[in-house]
């Protein structure tokens, strides 16, 4: 009887290791093509087989096989992602201007091409989103390129100031510098129209002009005076006076 008993769980450890290999089998097939989430699965029926028998056969060896198997798909599946990530964080990264915005857009689509077919591979979805928000921005952003030169001051400085209010641009930070230069050119032409009528302008006068609280006034002008081909030649603090170039 204990003979047959012995037979009996010895065939039984058999059949199951035999299933455990087929599991390692498919696991490894899996990880040579970068399924990594299927091989996950595979290893997470594994280990729920090696739990069900772990208390009648010693299978801590087959455990720990599959227990590194594991760590190894969740560190490459990682890697992988990490991969698009630092990508799109590097674009977060690059300067853009008014005349490089279109090749960045290139670069930007190529990545949303590269992750819309990984998409479920490595859970990019939110990376997605990210990219569909940041072509968004950009979009919005091109209609203040096109037209803050030509509109008046009041008009291109509400539309720039609603894009600042509407979006949260701290997660994207060269479009916030980009958003930022254009209003400095903004006011650059604005203190070029003044240049062309006046010789000196009070700082109030200005405030008046740009419909900017006083205070803010001197800040400005030190952005505008830094400015290449800036017109004012210089400013007076004791009367509060700019001088435009002639």
């Amino acid at each position: 009887m204990t003979f047959n008993n012995n037979s009996a769980v010895y065939k039984q450890k058999k059949e199951v290791l035999k299933e455990l290999r087929v599991y390692q089998t498919i696991v490894l097939k899996k990880i040579n093509i970068a399924d990594f989430k299927s091989a996950l699965s595979k290893i997470d029926s594994a280990l729920t087989l090696i739990e069900e028998f772990q208390s009648t056969f010693d299978l801590k060896t087959e455990l720990e096989e599959f227990r590194k198997l594991r760590k190894l798909i969740l560190n490459e599946f990682d890697n992988q992602r990490n991969i698009y990530i630092r990508r799109y964080n590097y674009l977060l990264k690059e300067t853009l201007t008014e005349t490089n915005l279109e090749d960045f857009l290139k670069l930007l689509a190529m990545l949303k091409s590269e992750v819309d077919d990984n998409l479920n591979k490595y859970n990019l979805n939110d990376l997605r989103d990210n990219i569909i928000t940041y072509f968004k921005l950009i979009k919005k952003l091109y209609t203040i390129i096109s037209s803050y030169k030509v509109l008046n001051y009041n008009d291109a400085s509400v539309r720039i100031l609603n894009f600042v209010k509407e979006y949260e641009l701290e997660n994207y930070p060269n479009l916030k510098d980009l958003l930022s230069n254009i209003y400095q050119n903004l006011l650059l032409i604005q203190f070029k129209l003044m240049s062309e009528n006046y010789d000196k302008l009070s700082l109030l006068e200005i405030s008046e002009k740009l419909a900017i609280a006083p205070e803010r006034i001197e800040e400005i002008i030190q952005l505008v005076i830094n400015k290449p081909k800036s017109p004012i030649k210089k400013y007076t603090k004791y009367n509060n006076e700019v001088i435009f170039k002639l």
